[in-house]
C-alpha cells in the first residue's frame, strides 16, 4: 500500500490503521509519522488515548457505548455481524 499524500485521490471514507496488528499498517504508520498508541490496558480496560470518556471501561462494555455515542450524533450508518477467524499461536 503506497503512503498517503496530499495528492492522493479523495476518499469517501476512513481507513483503520492498526500498527500493532499488521506489518503493513506498521509500515504505513511509520511512513506517515503517526504515533504508536495503546488504547487498551493490560487488564482489558480502555486508557486515555482510546477516549478519555471511556477510561477504565472494559473493552467489550465500551463497544455499545461507542455505538450509542455515534448514533446520538447521527454518525452511525448501521452495524452488521462480521465473522472473524483469528489465528492462534501455539507458542
Amino acid at each position: 500500500c503506497p503512503p498517503l499524500s496530499p495528492l492522493s485521490p479523495p476518499s469517501p471514507g476512513a481507513v483503520k490503521v492498526t500498527p500493532g496488528h499488521s506489518p503493513a499498517d506498521l509500515a504505513l504508520a511509520r511512513a506517515q509519522g503517526l504515533p504508536l498508541l495503546s488504547v487498551i490496558n493490560e487488564d482489558g480496560t480502555l486508557c486515555p488515548p482510546g477516549g478519555g470518556w471511556l477510561q477504565g471501561v472494559p473493552r467489550f462494555a465500551a463497544r455499545p457505548q461507542v455505538l450509542a455515542a455515534l448514533a446520538e450524533r447521527r454518525l452511525l450508518r448501521g452495524t452488521r455481524e462480521h465473522p472473524m477467524t483469528l489465528p492462534l499461536c501455539r507458542y
